[in-house]
């Protein structure tokens, strides 16, 4: 068995195994994510068959996040999980590493040194069940010079991706808070880039209203992202799913 570099030709197979696994896959997340990081994904092959895949990306000389780290079914308890997740190691050797873990995963990450230290926690927002707030913020959509202004390349092909919905709170001819969304399980998830609730409020109804009624909008939240947490005590979001970030390492 080895592990290689994923090629193009095998990223649908990533696609359709996550989805297979029933996990609420992100594909223009997961594009995205390729496309900007190509190198970071992995796949393992075992007697010329695709055996599992992980996401090891160096984001810098400090710090990685290990994702979509999956062995497929019939090949399970045989040892090909832990040949690969240690792969991932090393890839991103003298990193502080993070991932997203199920509650029932958690002790196969313990094994390796991994901690549990906040809930990584989405909620959903049933459209037409708030109104929207009165706001004097000014509301625009894409703009390229300034939209894409000191983002890395994976939230560029983010906000590029051709069903990305993309606005922007504009201030002085400055972005300065900004929101998108894609399509997401039976709906579509919101990401949102802001320090200040009212302007998180406003990018979020400039969104939701270009959704049906009854149709639902996801928000992922973690303690991280204070503001998004009280849009969601403000909106009485209900939780869909949680997953737990764990850390390797804590960096002094």
């Amino acid at each position: 068995m080895h592990v290689t570099t994923l090629k193009k030709a095998q990223f649908k197979a990533l696609l359709f195994y996550t989805k297979l696994e029933g996990w609420d896959s992100e594909e223009t997340h997961l594009r995205s994510l390729y496309k900007s990081h190509p190198n970071d994904f992995f796949v393992l092959i075992h007697e010329e068959k695709i055996v599992g895949f992980v996401v090891a990306i160096r984001y810098s000389q400090r710090f990685g996040f290990i994702s979509s780290f999956l062995v497929l079914k019939e090949f399970r308890f045989r040892g090909f999980g832990t040949f690969l997740f240690e792969h991932a190691l090393e890839r991103l050797k003298d990193c502080q590493i993070a991932l997203d873990s199920v509650k029932n995963k958690q002790s196969f990450y313990k094994k390796y040194g991994f901690k549990s230290y906040f809930n990584v926690t989405t909620y959903k927002f049933v459209v037409g069940s708030a109104h929207e707030p009165k706001s004097d913020f000014e509301v625009v959509n894409f703009y390229e010079k300034l939209s894409l202004l000191g983002l890395d390349e994976y939230m560029k092909s983010m906000i590029r991706y051709p069903t990305t919905n993309y606005k922007a709170i504009k201030k002085a001819n400055a972005i300065t808070s900004f929101a998108f969304s894609f399509k997401y399980v039976d709906g579509y998830k919101i990401h949102i880039e802001s320090e200040n609730l009212d302007e998180t409020i406003a990018l979020f109804f400039a969104l939701v209203k270009e959704f049906k009624d009854a149709s639902v909008a996801y928000v992922q939240v973690t303690k991280l992202s204070p503001v998004l947490v009280e849009l969601v005590k403000l909106l009485n979001m209900s939780e869909h799913s949680k997953l737990v970030r764990m850390y390797n390492k804590i960096l002094e």
